[in-house]
This record gives C-alpha cells, structure tokens and sequence, in this order.
C-alpha cells in the first residue's frame, strides 16, 4: 500500500499548422489510485463536508485552495449560514466593491404553511465578508416579491424584483441606496404594463443604471418579448421601454455595462419550429455604443447547445458563459470571447475536464469520473472572467458547488475545486470578485430548509 501522494507530470506537444499547443498530463498516486489528468490537477482530495449541529457554520478543510496560472493561489474560508432560521431563503445575489460586500435573497415571511409568501432581503459587509449588518426587509408587501438582482457603483446600490402586490401580473420593481445600504429609496415600478414582467437583470456604471427583463403576453406563454429601460441620473427616472427582441421563448436575457458600452445577452427556443434549427431559437447578442440610447442588431453567438448565460465585461473584453437549464441536457460549460468591445466573438470554447482513476488492485483503466457532468445555474462575476461557478449533478440525489479559475488564461485549461461538498442539494450559486478576495454564495437544503450559504476566497502569491 503507498500511503503517500507522488506525482509525474508529462508535456506533450502537439502542432496544428503554425501553432504549438502542449498539454500538461499529471499522474498522482494516492494509496492505491493513480489519478490521470490531461489539463488540470487539484492540490488535494477535500475531505467530505459535514454539519455542525452546534454551529450555524458549514466546516470546510482550510486548505481547500485551487491554484491560479498566475503563480497564486485561492484559499477558501469555512462555509458560514448567512440567513440560519427555519424559513425559506433562496435566490441568492451577490455583488462587491473594495471592502464592502452585499447580499440580497428573497425569504419566506409568512407563518402559515398553506401561504406562500415572500420578501426581499439586504445585508452588507464593510469588511470583506468578515462580519455582515442585520437584514433589511427592502419589499415588506402583503404580495409575492421574488429573484432579486443586485447591481452597484461609485453613485450607490441598485436592487430590483418581481412583484406581484399591486397587479394581477408580476411587475418590475426597483429601490436603490445613496448611503451604503443604511436606507433604501421608495419603490418604484419600472415594467408597469399588462404584460407579465420576469427574469429581470440589473448593471450600473457610475450614474447609469440599466435593467432588462422578458415581457410575456398573458394570452400566449410561447410570445415573449426583450425590454431594456435605463437611467442616466443614479435612479431617479427611468426612460421609456425598448423592445430589444420579440418572438422570443423561455428567455433569461442578461445585462452589463461598461463606460459608455451597454451589452445583453439572451437565449431563446423557436416555439413555431420546436427545435434549435429555427430563425428564433439561439444565444443572441446586442450591444449600444451610446449608453442604451441606440443599439446595433442583434448577433448569434451560438446556435446550437445553448442555455442560459452570464455575461462579464473588463474594458474592451467582453465575455459570455453558459451551461445548460434545468429542462436542457447540456454536459459542457461553454464560453466565448470579443475583445473589441462585442463587435466580432470567437468561436464557442468547451471547459469540460476528466479525471480518470486506475485502480491497481483490478488494474481498471477505464474507470472515469468527469468533473463537469450537468452544469446549470453557470455565473461569472461580472467584471472579472477568471472565475465561473455552477450547481453540477455528483450523484442522481445531489448536486454540489463548484468553482473553476483561470478561464481567461487559458479556456480550456481550468482549475475546479468542489465549494459546497455536501451530503444536501447546492443550488443557485453567484459570484463577485473584489480586490484580492473571491465572494460565493448559493442555496443549501443540508440544514433541513433552504438557507444561503457563503464562503470567501483569499488569492494569495505562491513563494
């Protein structure tokens, strides 16, 4: 029996015309098990998760790190139970800013077993996520506010959601903060229309704020619509709704800005062809140069295994990321790039790894454990492409939290550590990168009932 780890690492070179490519081949041995991978090779095995009952915190190796191609490293805390009652918390939005941190979710308020309702919650860090304030109830409405968006910059804190208090059909909702999450503006309605407002996505960039969200005819499910509104005075007033795309079905569109550049992105299925092969059905792409007043035609970037995307802008760079939904089989997460402000992109790139195990004992080579096997819920913080989460199947009970770094460097080529390794579903995860630190929460049924879990990664320099 060998007891310690030993490694051999291979490069192989491979030349297609005028290019070198190499690929790292690492073989590890742990006890019996050597351990094959082509592109990547995590520190450690982290050792299974468990609840502490005594504790409000999930306890997670410290050394659960994952390295960078920048000869660092990220170290990742213990999991700590944000919301940590007995009601249903979910949907969880994350966004950073220097050493503040903000978090919003929608919980369920009601006591009585056979209502359902739910408000939307805020709690803020001002030092990295070491310490959060007391929720703030930002809804606090006899109706049913969900899927909160969170968006922030140098002019304050913009929050939105569905809402359906004061109409028979769920409206947009939008307050903001000019003193850092203390207080929150009255609530202003920013769909009001007959349609059914949904999938709302939020970005600002100094006093511009900009929403999008699918507007659905309430005579027809399979007719939908892209709406764009934004502001160009911190929030104070909104301008009149632009219809960005039409005909479109079961879309999530996404929203980013940077400087004078505004970018979405949506998905959609053709609902008159009912196959990805129709004129509707893709993942589209439609930027404006001019701060929303204007937008260029919509692009395809993807016209088959698509699902719902996230977006990232840094500078000039523009990135898009996407998994699959949870109706849509798709077992790769794939991304493209524009590096010229979203007029050309490459073509789709595939992060998708496996590790394999040969167990001396049976001498199996055969044996296979894919890393990425049902990506869904994919996000990317939205200023910085070096780091994806997703929610992935582990076994036909469970799904568990997974992060990957490097994307940027090199898209094939990404490290993956397991954030959530549990014994409960983890679902919905999102991300937010400020300064030297990596914020993740997601949703977590482990303790019994939906709770937001939160962990904070530490990038440090390897000597």
């Amino acid at each position: 029996m060998i007891n310690e780890k030993s490694t051999l690492k291979t490069i192989l070179y491979l030349s297609k015309g005028s290019q070198l490519k190499f690929i790292l081949i690492t073989v590890s041995i742990i006890g019996s098990l050597f351990y094959y991978n082509e592109t990547f090779a995590l520190d450690k095995i982290a050792n299974k998760s468990s609840l502490n009952n005594s504790s409000s915190s999930l306890q997670i190796p410290s050394e659960n790190n994952t390295k960078t191609n920048n000869n660092s490293k990220i170290v990742f805390s213990n999991v700590t139970n944000i919301t940590n009652n007995q009601k249903d918390s979910v949907y969880a939005q994350i966004v950073a800013k220097d050493n503040n941190v903000y978090i919003v979710w929608q919980e369920s308020v009601t006591e009585k077993p056979n209502e359902k309702n739910y408000d939307i919650f805020f709690i803020k860090s001002e030092d990295n996520g070491t310490t959060f304030s007391k929720p703030i109830n930002l809804s606090n409405n006899s109706g049913f506010s969900e899927h909160p968006q969170i968006a922030i910059s140098k002019n304050g804190i913009f929050v939105i959601w569905g809402d359906n208090t004061d109409s028979n059909n769920t409206e947009i909702m939008f307050t903001k903060s000019e003193d850092n999450g203390t207080t929150f503006s009255k609530v202003m309605n920013l769909s009001n229309s007959l349609q059914t407002s949904n999938n709302q996505e939020i970005s600002a960039f100094d006093e511009n704020v900009y929403v999008v969200w699918q507007d659905i005819d309430q005579n027809s499910n399979q007719n939908s619509s892209i709406i764009f509104k934004r502001s160009i005075d911190s929030g104070n007033t909104f301008n009149d709704a632009i219809e960005l795309a039409n005909n479109t079905n079961n879309a999530y569109p996404k929203v980013n800005s940077y400087r004078e550049h505004v970018y979405v992105v949506w998905n959609s299925e053709d609902s008159n062809s009912g196959s990805e092969n129709g004129e509707n059905s893709g993942l589209f792409f439609v930027k404006s140069s001019d701060k929303g007043n204007n937008f260029e035609n919509s692009i395809r970037i993807a016209h088959y295994n698509f699902g719902e995307s996230q977006i990232a802008v840094n500078a000039s760079d523009v990135f898009v990321v996407w998994g699959g939904l949870h109706a849509k089989n798709i077992k790769d997460i794939y991304f493209v790039q524009s590096d010229d402000n979203g007029t050309t992109f490459t073509d789709p790139y595939i992060i998708s790894e496996k590790v394999t195990a040969i167990t001396q004992s049976k001498n199996n080579t055969n044996l296979t454990d894919k890393i990425i096997n049902h990506p869904t819920n994919v996000e990317i913080s939205h200023d910085n492409p070096s780091y994806i989460v997703w929610q992935d199947k582990v076994s036909q009970e469970n799904q568990d939290i997974f992060i990957a770094s490097n994307i940027k460097n090199d898209f094939q080529s990404a490290n993956i550590v397991n954030l959530s390794n549990n014994t409960g579903i983890s679902e919905c995860p999102q991300i937010a990168v400020s300064k030297n630190y990596v914020h993740v929460i997601w949703e977590d049924i482990t303790p019994g009932n939906h709770e937001i879990f939160y962990t904070r990664g530490i990038i440090q320099q390897n000597n």
